[in-house]
């Protein structure tokens, strides 16, 4: 079985992210971009489990051709390189190059504006920390839960960079530390915002059907959203195809409010988002950045829930 969990470092170290974003400042971010496809070449044979896996990704769960799924995991492979270098760029202070849509902008900071805390979902699909740095200075607080053991150089330029907009790290920490700070949010009527699609052993966790395929997806924030009767979206920024520019989805994470007992409304979430994920990368096949067998069930890992 492939690992399941990222370690949590970017690549490069603190030295070499410095060094881009410093060079970013000076030059034009398209310029790195023409060096990717060397980059990801070497990826593609170093790393043949991390392909293997978009690889099979494409032909299994997306229906497409040997041939279509082979460009595809390296197009994939592009578009995370691509989007890996916008967020540099962003904090050597471009973000000013980077555009959504008014629109979307004003539909995101509508559910700040409500009274009720408010968790929002995203998945490692598109480039959702991108949304961090677009959408401008926040009505509320939004915490975003980020893996603890990040290089301490990106700490600090994702702290730097969302500090503009009223948005703080709140670390995930291994001894659970972190759900003090999570509750104290939500308790304030603030918001949260973390990855709902990574599940980690240990942590409550929902088999369903997604893709065509049993999955586990992680429910604990299904059993936040119920206890403090917060509001829950899903949100997720896609890569346009010219560049600097970025689709927004935003689907608003409801279920029936007859269904009685805790377990029972998390799990509805969660069948729920599963749904507005499945419809996401179906209509953005290549912007899925899960580089592992997302599809590997643990034995005894979770409940089962039919999709």
């Amino acid at each position: 079985m492939a690992n399941r969990q990222w370690n949590g470092v970017t690549d490069g170290g603190n030295r070499s992210q410095k060094r881009l974003s410093a060079l970013l400042k000076y030059i034009d971010v398209r310029i790195i971009y023409c060096f990717l496809p060397f980059v990801v070449c070497y990826y593609l044979i170093a790393a043949r489990r991390r392909a293997g896996a978009i690889y099979n990704y494409l032909r299994k769960r997306q229906g497409f051709t040997k041939f279509k799924a082979a460009v595809g995991t390296y197009r994939n492979h592009i578009l995370f390189g691509r989007n890996l270098l916008d967020r540099f760029y962003v904090f050597a202070g471009k973000r000013g190059r980077y555009t959504i849509s008014e629109k979307d902008r004003n539909l995101v900071r509508s559910y700040f504006e409500k009274e009720a805390p408010l968790i929002m979902l995203s998945a490692h699909v598109g480039n959702y920390e991108m949304a961090s740095y677009l959408c401008g200075e926040l009505p509320k607080r939004l915490n975003v839960l980020a893996f603890a053991h990040e290089t301490e150089q990106m700490q600090s330029f994702r702290s730097d960079a969302m500090r503009q907009n009223n948005i703080q790290i709140i670390p995930v920490m291994e001894d659970m530390s972190h759900l003090f700070e999570i509750a104290a949010q939500m308790e304030q009527g603030n918001a949260i915002t973390l990855a709902a699609d990574r599940y980690y052993m240990g942590k409550r966790s929902a088999e369903y059907s997604f893709l065509g395929e049993a999955a586990i997806f992680p429910t604990g924030s299904y059993y936040l959203a119920d206890k403090y009767k917060a509001q829950v979206i899903a949100l997720f920024i896609l890569r346009a195809k010219k560049n600097f520019c970025y689709d927004v989805v935003v689907e608003p994470i409801t279920i029936d409010n007859t269904i009685v007992g805790r377990e029972a409304r998390a799990l509805a979430y969660g069948r729920e988002y599963v749904r507005v994920l499945e419809n996401v990368v179906k209509r953005y096949p290549l912007q899925w950045f899960n580089f592992y067998d997302f599809w590997s069930i643990g034995e005894g890992a979770a409940n089962k829930v039919n999709g």
